[in-house]
């Protein structure tokens, strides 16, 4: 019977290792992606940016900085805390995605910081 289970255990070990860690991008990038969100940029020309964040992460003051940033699709902001990530969409013949993160950035407590993982551009 301990040779069965011993057995047992050693199956579940690789599957242990895929488990999400927070720490690549893919994991930053699926903490905050929504499939609608993507769609609907995509049918609106909208570029999707992913972002990692440090610091004091605080949801609420992230939403409402969005508010304030030319381009950006207010409903599209989805803000995780573990792993630290934000995504949103925006219009990129509004402002470039760059540009966006940086007034972002500058909403924020000081010791926070956001950086682009990835851009999902539409498909035409």
């Amino acid at each position: 019977m301990k040779i069965l289970r011993a057995f047992c255990g050693s199956l579940l070990l690789p599957c242990a290792a895929s488990w999400a860690c927070g720490v690549c991008v893919e994991d930053k990038v699926a903490a905050t992606y929504d499939h609608a969100v993507i769609q609907q940029a995509a049918g609106k020309g909208q570029v999707v940016v992913f972002c990692e964040a440090s610091g004091a992460i605080d949801a609420p003051r992230i939403r409402n900085a969005a508010r304030l940033v030319r381009g950006l699709d207010r409903s599209s902001v989805r803000v995780s805390t573990q792993p630290a990530a934000l995504s949103f969409a925006i219009d990129p013949a509004q402002q470039s995605p760059q540009a966006a993160v940086s007034a972002l950035q500058k909403a924020l407590p000081a010791g926070s910081h956001v950086a682009i993982l990835k851009l999902m551009t539409p498909q035409r």
